[in-house]
C-alpha cells in the first residue's frame, strides 16, 4: 500500500528525518515550521520516485510541537501516523544510547516493520479539536484555582493578622476571577458542542446517563472522536483504565484481576466522579453498590464496576441513538 517510509523525531525547533532504503537512512535536520516542512519534502522527493500520497510518515505525538507537522501532512495528503511514544519505545526493546538522529531512524524502522498493521492517523472534526483546546484551558484554570486555595490554606496558620487579611482578600479575588473565566469556558464548550448536530446529539445521549455531566460528555466526545475511535465499551474501558485484566496466572496458578496503570488518567478520574454521583442519584446503581459492599466486596472494586456500568450505558445509548432509560423498578 505504501512505497516509502519516513521517520521524524519532532522537537520544539527542529525535525530530524530518516527514510527507509534497505534499512533506515538519516536524511538530515529541518526547521519545525512550514518552510522546514517544504524543504523536507523536496529532500525526500530526491530520494524516491514514489508519489507523496504513497509515502508513510511516522512520528511521536509531542503535543503542540507536532501539530504543525500534522496539519502540513494532512494538507498535502501525505499519509502519516502520530504514534504513542510508549508503543514505539516498547517495540524497540533495549537500546544503548539515544539521540534525535537515532530516534528518527528508529521511527523509520518502526513504520516499515509495522507497515501491515499501522493505520494512518485521521484528523478529527475541527470542532473536536476546538473542544479539546477549550477543555485543556479549563483544566489549567481548575489546577490554578486549586493551587491558589491550597497555598493560602497552608500559609494562613502562620501569618500575622494584617498579612492574613491581605492574603485572604487576594485569594478570594483570584479565585473569583478564575471562577468567572471557567464559566466563560464552560459556556463556550456548550456552544461548540451544540454548533454541530452530531456532537449535540451524542452529547445529549451521553448526558442521559445519570453520573455523566456536561464536562464528562465533552471529554467523552474528544477522547472518542465523537464515538468513532472505539467500537465497543470494553475497548474504551480499557483505554480509561477501568477494565480488569488477569495478572499472575501461570499454569495451574490462578491470577487475580486488576486494572492496568496504562490508561488515560484524566478520563478515569472523570468516571470516578461520575460513579460517585451515580451511586447517590441513581437508585439502581445505589442498590448495586450497597449490596456488593454488604457482601464483602472492597469499595474500590465496586466503584470501579460502577464506572464500567456508566461506560456500558453511554455506549449503548450512542449505539441505539436513543436516551438511556431506567428500569421500571427504578424509574
Amino acid at each position: 500500500m505504501y512505497d516509502f517510509f519516513v521517520g521524524c523525531d519532532v522537537s520544539k525547533q527542529v525535525l530530524d528525518v530518516a527514510y527507509y532504503q534497505n534499512g533506515p537512512v538519516y536524511l538530515g535536520q529541518f526547521s519545525n515550521c512550514s518552510e522546514g516542512f517544504k524543504k523536507m519534502r523536496k529532500a525526500l522527493e530526491l530520494m524516491t520516485n514514489s508519489d507523496p500520497t504513497r509515502w508513510f510518515v511516522c512520528f511521536e505525538n509531542t503535543g503542540i510541537y507536532s501539530k504543525s507537522l500534522v496539519e502540513y501532512l494532512a494538507s498535502q495528503m501525505i499519509p502519516f501516523r502520530e504514534e504513542n511514544a510508549l508503543l514505539i519505545s516498547r517495540s524497540l526493546g533495549m537500546r544503548r544510547g539515544k539521540d534525535d538522529k537515532s530516534d528518527s531512524m528508529d521511527l523509520c524502522k518502526y513504520a516499515f516493520e509495522k507497515r501491515d498493521s499501522l493505520e494512518p492517523t485521521i484528523l478529527p472534526n475541527p470542532l473536536i479539536v476546538k473542544l479539546s483546546r477549550l477543555l485543556s484551558r479549563r483544566e489549567l484554570l481548575v489546577k490554578q484555582r486549586t493551587a491558589t486555595k491550597v497555598s493560602f490554606s497552608e500559609q494562613k496558620k502562620f501569618l500575622e493578622p494584617d498579612l492574613l487579611a491581605l492574603f485572604r482578600c487576594q485569594t478570594d479575588q483570584v479565585v473569583s476571577l478564575i471562577n468567572s473565566q471557567i464559566k466563560q469556558l464552560e459556556k463556550k464548550i456548550d456552544e461548540t458542542t451544540r454548533s454541530d448536530e452530531a456532537l449535540r446529539r451524542n452529547s445529549d445521549l451521553a448526558r442521559s446517563v445519570v453520573g455523566i455531566g456536561p464536562i464528562q460528555s465533552a471529554f467523552l466526545i474528544v477522547y472518542t472522536h465523537n464515538f468513532t475511535r472505539f467500537d465497543t465499551a470494553r475497548k474504551f474501558a480499557s483505554y480509561s483504565g477501568v477494565a480488569p485484566f488477569i495478572h499472575g496466572q501461570s499454569g495451574v496458578k490462578h491470577g487475580v484481576s486488576k486494572v492496568s496503570h496504562l490508561a488515560n488518567k484524566k478520563m478515569k478520574s472523570l468516571l470516578g466522579m461520575g460513579a460517585r454521583a451515580a451511586i447517590q442519584f441513581d437508585r439502581e446503581l445505589q442498590d448495586y453498590y450497597h449490596r456488593k459492599v454488604g457482601e464483602g466486596k472492597a469499595k474500590g472494586i465496586v466503584l470501579n464496576n460502577v464506572k464500567n456500568k456508566l461506560i456500558q450505558r453511554v455506549f449503548a445509548a450512542i449505539k441505539r441513538q436513543s436516551p438511556y432509560v431506567k428500569l421500571m423498578n427504578y424509574a
